[in-house]
């Protein structure tokens, strides 16, 4: 009976010196960890760390279960107990008894009986204290409060921290974006197809990749918007490049029905997530050649044409340019005569061309006709293509210092003339394959976008 006694009481205190080992160990490595965290704190007021708070959190916790975890180890053993308790003055009267347990003897029983004995008198002077001292557990709390007032206080370098982190997150999603397009492009490059054809999947397939590392690199919202509208119109252009190759292949039928398909559903995609780029690349590239309402000439007629042809759809046409033989448009009703008056004839139903002909049949003019039309004629002269005719009379080259010199019949400026629409859709067309190239500066794209906008506005 006086064995299973003394077990249970030094059991009690067993279980009393672990819980306070456990809450000591754990309340110093709270200590580091607040610590830690502070440190993580005061580096984001430093260097762009955006998760400079989720990382304290997580110092704490190690912190914490690293305590746990090490006293359970290092638990108090019954023999170990017995001896904290002979330090309170039973100077290893519990000890002796604890390790004489399941012995007999005379000498046994009464060392036993005299430990018990001491326990029932002076029990109370055992004293195992679970918290550590008040001074220790206001420090603890004065550290973890730390913590939060440095998360909350602002800083440039924490919006610096907050929007590389915005950054490099849509980045990412741009990457997988761009990953899952190369994988249907390089699935498209692996069928049966020609040579041509899987050169070009793989142009398409270089260029994603070239827009993937603009993204990845990019360290800043305007970088990664100017990568982004890159992206966008390329979506747009390889697009429409995509769906002319299903197309080819559909009517090559080369490969499965599967291949143009699919092609054309991934083209559709492209054009979807190329947005209004899509609209403004090809504005841009049929620019002043499909439906110019101004009937400007197509871009391979700049000279108004050897045989006369006009724009096919130009309500209010424009003669030629250079009038050698062009005829004017089918609502010129005052016809114009060619800008240089040399070789002009008038509009079908041209009658005041002073010194065009006025009949319907093109016969050549003396000079400049004079007539006008519905639509103002505003023209771009463009130099350094002198005028190869042979009423132009002077030195028609090296005019470095004038843009014009003097000719039989008046001033006379080098070069062709070109409507400024036409102008505008070249310059604007080069614009663009310039932004889907990467020529321009970060931040320039939508700048270049506008001004053109503007034109079209």
């Amino acid at each position: 009976m006086g064995q299973r006694e003394l077990i249970r009481i030094i059991r009690s205190f067993q279980r009393r010196l672990n819980i306070a080992d456990v809450i000591q160990k754990s309340i110093m490595a709270l200590y580091v960890g607040a610590g830690v965290g502070i440190l993580f704190q005061a580096a984001a007021f430093v260097v762009p760390f955006y998760d400079a708070a989720l990382y304290s959190v997580l110092a704490l916790l190690v912190a914490l279960l690293t305590a746990v975890l090490t006293a359970f180890v290092k638990r108090t053993s019954m023999r170990q107990t017995a001896l904290v308790m002979d330090r309170f003055g039973f100077e290893e009267r519990i000890v002796t008894a604890y390790e004489n347990i399941g012995q007999e003897g005379a000498l046994i029983e009464f060392q036993r009986d005299d430990a018990m004995s001491q326990l029932s008198l002076y029990r109370d002077r055992i004293r195992i204290p679970l918290f550590p001292s008040w001074k220790k557990m206001v420090l603890l709390l004065v550290l973890l409060s730390v913590m939060p007032v440095l998360a909350l206080l602002p800083s440039a370098v924490k919006e610096r921290a907050k929007e590389l982190h915005a950054v490099r997150q849509e980045a990412r999603e741009k990457t997988k974006e761009i990953e899952e397009l190369v994988d249907s492009l390089e699935e498209f490059a692996q069928q049966d197809l020609s040579q041509e054809h899987k050169a070009a999947l793989q142009e398409m397939i270089e260029r994603l990749e070239s827009s993937q590392m603009e993204c990845e690199q990019a360290v800043s919202s305007e970088q990664l918007t100017a990568a982004s509208n890159k992206l966008e119109y390329k979506y747009g252009t390889m697009g429409s490049e995509l769906a002319a190759l299903a197309q080819q292949l559909q009517n090559g039928a080369s490969v499965s029905t599967m291949t143009p398909e699919s092609m054309q559903a991934l083209a559709e995609k492209m054009q979807t997530m190329g947005g209004m780029e899509l609209a403004e690349g090809d504005s841009m590239q049929s620019g002043s050649n499909q439906n110019g309402q101004s009937g400007n000439g197509s871009q391979n007629d700049q000279n108004g044409g050897q045989d006369g042809a006009g724009s096919p759809n130009g309500q209010n046409g424009n003669g030629g340019q250079d009038g050698q033989s062009g005829a004017g448009g089918q609502n010129g009703q005052n016809g114009d005569g060619s800008q240089d008056g040399q070789n002009g004839d008038g509009g079908q139903n041209g009658q005041n061309g002073q010194n065009g002909d006025k009949s319907q049949g093109g016969q050549q003019g003396d000079g400049r006709g004079t007539g006008s039309s519905n639509t103002p004629h505003d023209y771009v002269s463009i130099p350094n293509d002198i005028a190869d005719t042979e009423n132009l009379t002077g030195n028609a080259v090296n005019h470095e210092d004038s843009t014009y010199f003097r000719a039989q019949n008046g001033l006379s400026w080098e070069g062709v003339h070109m409507s400024h629409e036409a102008v505008l859709g070249n310059y604007e067309q080069k614009a663009y394959e310039g932004i889907a190239a990467g020529r321009y500066p970060s931040g320039m794209e939508e700048v270049i976008k506008q001004y053109f906008s503007s034109f079209n506005q």
